[in-house]
């Protein structure tokens, strides 16, 4: 259960950053957690790939929030997940055929982004959106103006509330874009790879650095998340035919032997091996392995 713990705000203000240098962010978080009287709502990253992907690919997701409301869109999700159970059982139809039918409908609707956001994706391949609130908007402002305005190859600029509203519903649609393209181009792709990672608080290396042995088949690389906690989600779509199980695997060693934790806001499931406090917190909640068996990739025999 969720209660709510703050008073509503009684105003907001987004600013969107810009920069080539993912240092600057560093350097900025640290100002902002170590200084700031005030903290902002949010920080939300994204790298320009998955600024791109969401504009073509999620562009129907952010058009249907914003015209039908967030009340409307678990019926037209249900609809739509009902629509997909049905037709993936038409062999002659290709997979997931009302998303490859809602993104050729988006394409019929104009330019959804406002033209500063689209200018700031083309000039900067990392970009924040900084949400603030109350008293916490002119301290962001002061510093921005001040310290982060100063700072050689960065940009920022202060949303408009149609640049604000457009920026926080890209935002949001870009967890989809990953899986939409996949579903597209199914029979070059391999299944998405989604990574929900947390990185230690002081790693300044918070961008991924991968080895060409994890790039050579690489098509679509995303990166978005909570930029304040350090918490990142890492879409990875793969030419047909490459061993996901040893993507996988090196992936998550190289991110182990870097101390991130992983998943960082979801559960192990089926699909990470639960560190042992996590597994002892299991076995103390189902000690006859009845209800989950073989979660975090424990024993599925029954106990």
């Amino acid at each position: 259960m969720r209660v709510d713990t703050f008073q509503a705000p009684k105003k907001k203000q987004v600013f969107i950053l810009g920069t080539n240098d993912p240092d600057h962010f560093v350097t900025m978080r640290r100002d902002i957690l170590a200084t700031f009287e005030y903290l902002p709502e949010m920080v939300e990253y994204m790298n320009r790939a998955t600024f791109t992907a969401a504009e073509n690919y999620a562009k129907d997701v952010a058009l249907a929030i914003k015209y039908l409301g967030t009340e409307r869109l678990p019926k037209a999700y249900a609809l739509k997940a009902k629509a997909e159970y049905l037709l993936n059982k038409i062999s002659l139809l290709p997979k997931y055929l009302p998303d490859i039918f809602l993104y050729y409908v988006s394409k019929l609707f104009p330019q959804h982004l406002p033209k500063r956001l689209l200018e700031y994706r083309d000039t900067y391949e990392h970009l924040l959106i900084l949400v603030t609130a109350d008293e916490a908007i002119d301290e962001a402002r002061r510093y921005l103006e001040n310290d982060w305005g100063r700072t050689h190859g960065v940009g920022f600029f202060e949303c408009s509330e149609r640049e604000q509203e457009a920026a926080l519903l890209h935002r949001f649609s870009a967890a989809g874009a990953g899986l939409r393209y996949q579903n597209l181009y199914q029979r070059t792709t391999e299944e998405v790879l989604s990574l929900d990672i947390a990185l230690l608080s002081n790693d300044p290396d918070w961008i991924e650095d991968l080895p060409e042995e994890l790039t050579k088949d690489l098509v679509l690389d995303l990166s978005y998340g909570h930029y304040l906690c350090h918490v990142f989600h890492n879409i990875y779509v793969y030419r047909r035919g490459t061993d996901m199980e040893r993507v996988k695997a090196l992936m998550l060693e190289r991110l182990t032997a870097r101390g991130a934790k992983f998943p960082a806001e979801h559960n192990v499931g089926h699909l990470y091996e639960s560190e042992p406090v996590v597994e002892q917190f299991h076995r103390k909640l189902d000690p006859t392995n009845t209800f989950n068996p073989g979660i975090g990739k424990t024993s599925k025999k029954q106990l």
